[in-house]
């Protein structure tokens, strides 16, 4: 609770970890990430621990595909963790999260992955065998308050059958969401090679979750550092995210899916809603074009199944409130990443132009009508 509004936190992490991968399949454990030192590392900034991933240390602050994110001194003490971190950034000590929660005055929190998830392999079977390892993980750490600890399942789209098996597996372990990052490698969501993917997750019922993340690998090689890899390579995939569910008709062929576009802020969607509608009419009446939306963009977001998580600091908020409908606005913390979100809560509280009633609904009532009552 937060100045008398109950909080339903839509957008929260849990940082890698290498409990994360311990019943991986045997032909993949010894590729597990694994943590690693940079002892030559005085010019590197707080960049000094990394996670050796398919031979490349993630995250790293040198070249193309440079990001931040968490590094093994953000849940490890032997890596330099502080002991009041370690157990809740990774959940390996639930209660210590719930703890946290209750100093944050967050009532209900839907977890997702660490971005890195976004690119950890180009190999479709390792990918699924990752995502799967980590749902397990995800289940059984939440067991201790299943009510108050959410969380968000990896969806391994590129290989069909595991990800028919992973949503199915999902909703036995109690998953509120499945979540993708806005795009799969270079393939579109709407790749008609995950349409049996799409239907498993459809006949579910679960949400959908478009996360933030460098997931188009030609954005990757143009970030030097980390505002070009904010800037660019993990926020532009949400317009391909989104011409995906929307133009090319996901929304359509599912007509009960809802989705949520997380940690994108949501400027965006005014150039997305702009452009598409310019266009729209002509293609139209166009007969090679094909896979249009059936209705009209702005359609989509009267029929509520579009939801956003915006900056709880953002000056359109107004706006994208008026354009998006405030049952879909989401609260989010980030929590426990550092892009200055640990006062979200405060910031929306104090903002006039955003009414009372609108702020209840993006506090708690709209992440209900996304994932479900607690």
């Amino acid at each position: 609770m937060f100045e008398g509004y109950p909080i339903y936190d839509a957008d929260a992490h849990v940082m890698l970890c290498p409990q994360m991968w311990e019943d991986l399949p045997g032909p993949y454990r010894t590729r597990r990430p694994r943590p690693v030192r940079i002892d030559d590392s005085a010019d590197g900034g707080r960049w000094h621990t990394g996670w050796l991933i398919e031979g490349r240390i993630e995250p790293h602050s040198y070249g193309p595909g440079t990001q931040g994110a968490n590094t093994p001194q953000h849940v490890l003490e032997a890596y330099g963790a502080p002991k009041e971190f370690v157990g809740s950034h990774d959940l390996s000590d639930p209660t210590a999260r719930l703890r946290d929660l209750d100093t944050l005055g967050i009532d209900v929190q839907c977890m997702f992955p660490s971005t890195l998830y976004a690119k950890m392999t180009t190999d479709p079977g390792f990918e699924a065998a990752l995502f799967r390892a980590y749902n397990r993980y995800m289940s059984r750490q939440s067991q201790t308050d299943p009510k108050r600890l959410k969380w968000a399942g990896l969806l391994p789209l590129a290989d069909g059958a595991q990800g028919c098996e992973a949503v199915q597996e999902m909703a036995k372990l109690g998953a509120a969401a499945a979540v993708v990052y806005g795009t799969v490698g270079e393939r579109m969501l709407s790749d008609p090679g995950f349409t049996r993917v799409w239907d498993a997750l459809a006949a579910t019922g679960m949400p959908l979750c478009v996360h933030m993340g460098m997931s188009y690998p030609p954005f990757v090689e143009l970030c030097r550092s980390r505002l070009d890899a904010h800037a660019i390579a993990m926020s532009v995939p949400a317009l391909l995210a989104f011409v995906a569910v929307v133009g090319h008709g996901l929304l359509d062929q599912y007509p009960n899916l809802k989705v949520a576009f997380l940690e994108f802020g949501g400027e965006w969607l005014f150039y997305m809603v702009g452009r598409i509608e310019h266009y729209l009419p002509s293609y139209r009446r166009d007969p090679v074009t094909q896979r249009l939306p059936e209705m009209d963009v702005r359609d989509y977001f009267r029929d509520g199944r579009i939801f956003l998580a915006a900056e709880a600091e953002d000056k359109f908020m107004v706006e994208e409130l008026a354009l998006l409908g405030d049952g879909q606005m989401l609260y989010s913390s980030d929590y426990p990443h550092g892009e200055g979100r640990e006062n979200a809560a405060q910031e929306l509280w104090e903002r006039r132009d955003v009414s009372a009633e609108q702020k209840g609904r993006i506090f708690y009532d709209n992440a209900v009508r996304l994932f479900g009552e607690p």
